[in-house]
């Protein structure tokens, strides 16, 4: 059994097809199935179902999974120990970030992180907040900004960067843009127009809605922060987003939620151990950390 058997079975699993993890770690779709192939042979076992459409792992495969994840994650740190040793910043960095992200911070600390650590093979991957926490827990990123309601993933390290207050967003002419605030149930009887579950705005507004006893059936599911405002100007519904998120918005009039706990936080998530590259890129972002 070999490490790069194992690295190419990881590298199919996490992106999906035979193809993508060629490309991920940079060599041929059949040296890829071929090396696979082997692992397979030698562990008496089969570990993928290929089909024409897409590749599922078998159960022993995925019985194995876990194990494969820990044996490449240990090297990796006896990889980065002997690193540190050397004072060297090299290796595979994963960041996952929510989709559409406009953070100038970390888009500055993984350029600063490039310039000064070019032998860091840097990967940046979108998705919602849920499955990028899902991501650190079982090590398919090192690093996450992620958004959450209440208190933070558990078993994680954290930092939060932005706690916000959620806010309605309403068109100039709505019936409810001279009010002061909007009563948490009121939101369950309108066209509401949302970021998708997963995400921490959205979550936040389930947890409001809950309290008030209503449930969320948002009639505008959208992923994009300026789609709800597009939404919301037009007079299409009532938008919920982070206060931050639309501020300096014109078009629409944003109102406060009387609900103290409607807040939405935003933040950095890593793992338990992370590598020298994750913490070099940990303090590019928090000189604290």
């Amino acid at each position: 059994m070999e490490l790069h058997q194992l690295r190419y079975f990881l590298a199919v699993v996490d992106e999906g097809s035979f193809s993508a993890a060629a490309q991920a770690v940079r060599i041929s779709q059949s040296g890829v199935s071929t090396q696979i192939q082997k692992l397979e042979r030698e562990l008496g076992v089969s570990l993928i179902d290929r089909s024409p459409r897409r590749v599922t792992l078998t159960p022993a495969g995925r019985a194995l999974l876990p194990a494969i994840r820990s044996v490449l994650t240990a090297v990796a740190q006896v990889s980065a120990a002997a690193h540190d040793l050397r004072g060297l910043v090299v290796g595979s960095l994963r960041i996952g970030t929510v989709t559409g992200l406009a953070w100038p911070r970390l888009v500055d600390a993984l350029a600063a992180l490039h310039t000064r650590h070019p032998g860091v093979d840097l990967r940046l991957h979108e998705g919602n907040s849920d499955d990028l926490v899902a991501g650190v827990r079982d090590g398919r990123l090192d690093i996450a900004v992620a958004g959450w309601a209440g208190e933070p993933p558990p078993g994680l390290p954290s930092r939060i960067v932005i706690d916000d207050a959620l806010v309605a967003i309403v068109a100039p002419g709505h019936r409810w843009a001279d009010r002061a605030a909007v009563d948490p149930g009121e939101l369950g009887v309108v066209d509401l127009i949302a970021l998708p579950a997963g995400t921490g705005a959205r979550t936040a507004l389930d947890a409001v809605l809950a309290r008030a006893g209503a449930a969320a059936d948002p009639r505008w599911e959208v992923s994009a922060p300026a789609t709800v405002r597009m939404l919301a100007a037009r007079d299409l519904g009532v938008g919920v987003l982070s206060a931050t998120t639309c501020a300096g918005w014109d078009d629409v009039v944003a109102l406060p939620i009387d609900d103290p706990l409607a807040r939405s936080r935003f933040g950095l998530l890593w793992s338990a151990r992370p590598g020298r590259a994750a913490r070099a890129l940990l303090q590019q972002l928090d000189p604290d950390l």
